[in-house]
């Protein structure tokens, strides 16, 4: 073979090479934006609520909450330790009030902070089993933190007052009891968490094709400018 020819041929192989890894990476992104588009059309049906379950079972102390343990209403028990206010918190009316947050010491392990009352409550002693849903830590201060208030319902920022393992996020409580016996107290009425996809189911469908075609360009050059290469090449001959 002439060294013109291994050349040539050498180059081809190298840009094939590059279209493939580039192709791979476009059709990853296709699908990526696939599941982008069914996370969307899931979020659009109405929440189903699933039975309750242990906090144990769906989450650990000092690990991030998964994204299946969001909205779950979970059951323990344990004793409450401190307390805080937690102001400009907005329930599912659309109401603002200062929050109730104690953290609780559960049975078994770890701490959790509880969102009781949408009013300024004291802790209640002794041995108590909540039941409430499980909803991540806020990101976005409501507050400034002063006067022993928490700027934001956040097990980061409890950590100062109290040095043990902690929950993830934290519960808004549905139910109190102690003995078997309710403990009366207005409760924060909170719709679940709604997961967020950027866009529209339309827009991602359209990446993907976008994508896809991309992947579909860069295998289709070196072939064609190979093929072009080869056709200049014998019309010269």
């Amino acid at each position: 073979m002439p060294l013109s020819q291994g050349k040539a041929l050498g180059n081809f192989l190298l840009s094939l090479v590059l279209a493939l890894c580039m192709a791979a990476i476009f059709i990853w992104l296709g699908f990526w934006q696939l599941d982008r588009a069914q996370q969307s059309q899931e979020l659009s049906k109405p929440y189903v609520e699933r039975p309750t379950i242990s906090l144990a079972v769906v989450a650990q102390p000092d690990t991030n909450l998964s994204g299946d343990s969001v909205n779950r209403i979970v059951t323990f028990s344990g004793h409450y330790v401190i307390s805080w206010d937690a102001p400009n918190q907005i329930d599912r009316n659309g109401r603002r009030s200062t929050w109730s947050v104690g953290l609780m010491v559960v049975d078994g392990g770890g701490s959790i902070l509880v969102a009781r009352s949408p009013s300024s409550q004291e802790i209640p002693k002794g041995d108590i089993t909540v039941t409430g849903r499980l909803l991540p830590r806020q990101f976005e201060d409501r507050g400034d933190g002063s006067n022993g208030t928490l700027r934001r319902i956040d097990p980061a920022l409890v950590t100062q007052s109290y040095s043990g393992s902690i929950y993830d996020g934290f519960v808004v409580a549905i139910t109190e009891s102690q003995n078997g016996d309710a403990i009366t107290a207005p409760r924060i009425l909170m719709n679940p968490a709604r997961p967020t996809v950027p866009g529209y189911y339309w827009q991602h469908i359209a990446y993907v094709v976008i994508w896809w075609l991309m992947a579909l360009v860069v295998l289709f050059l070196p072939i064609y400018s190979r093929y072009t290469r080869n056709s200049r090449d014998s019309s010269r001959r």
